[in-house]
């Protein structure tokens, strides 16, 4: 595989997630995004786990609220389906190997709650009304199809994205999505700023804030030198 900037490929055989490795182009550093979906294979993760906190920094993602536990539901509510036979993304080790800096690289509960208190209160109210209904209907009557259908993700927005904006997806985004994002890249600048000439660095972090990271990258003036598959769950 090149380096189409796929991030996410969604295909009749099953979920696949691409590993993109960056280096500088004046240096040695390296940068290797893992994008990640929260539900899998155990053994993608335990892949992804294995490879990315090997790696000199880590920069992670995680948001400890209880607003992010509500809303959530819509996938951790599939722990548990015997029908599925899927994970929920397991914790981050608390320790890499030996010499690995693990950063956090998320919102505070506060920041996040700030940001959340900015959403228009009827369509909090249905975000948590809707989280739970989701996850209940995907644990009883989803299947590996139907959770595979829509994930596939490039780097830049598709037609149907551009299309399906609206006022209301804008508040969410702004939320969920652009302030995350922002601390992202914020926290990435921060160590490729200190790193080290031969420093790698892996970015482990849901799949839909890579584009952020692909164009702070692009930015930067790092290029794509190896791009390979990780299979995030296998359909029949």
């Amino acid at each position: 595989m090149g380096c189409p900037m796929q991030i996410v490929e969604s295909t009749r055989w099953g979920v696949r997630a691409a590993r993109l490795s960056f280096r500088e182009a004046a240096g040695g550093r390296t940068v290797t995004l893992f994008p990640m979906l929260h539900v899998g294979e155990p053994a993608f993760y335990a892949a992804v786990y294995g490879d990315a906190f090997s790696h000199d920094i880590v920069l992670i993602e995680g948001v400890n609220s209880p607003i992010t536990k509500r809303i959530t539901r819509s996938y951790r509510w599939l722990a548990g389906s015997a029908k599925l036979n899927l994970v929920i993304q397991p914790p981050y080790p608390p320790a890499g190997a030996p010499g690995t800096a693990i950063v956090h690289a998320d919102l505070s509960p506060d920041e996040f709650r700030l940001g959340w208190l900015g959403v228009p209160l009827w369509l909090r109210l249905l975000a948590y009304v809707a989280a739970p209904c989701i996850g209940l209907k995907r644990r009883w009557f989803g299947t590996r199809e139907k959770l595979a259908a829509g994930l596939t993700m490039d780097d830049a927005a598709t037609q149907k994205e551009l299309l399906s904006w609206s006022e209301e997806t804008a508040f969410l985004d702004r939320a969920i999505l652009q302030a995350r994002d922002a601390r992202l890249v914020e926290r990435l600048g921060e160590q490729l700023k200190g790193a080290e000439p031969t420093t790698s660095i892996a970015v482990v972090y849901g799949a839909a804030h890579m584009r952020a990271v692909l164009r702070e990258l692009t930015r930067r003036g790092y290029a794509c030198v190896g791009a390979e598959w990780m299979t995030v769950f296998a359909i029949g």
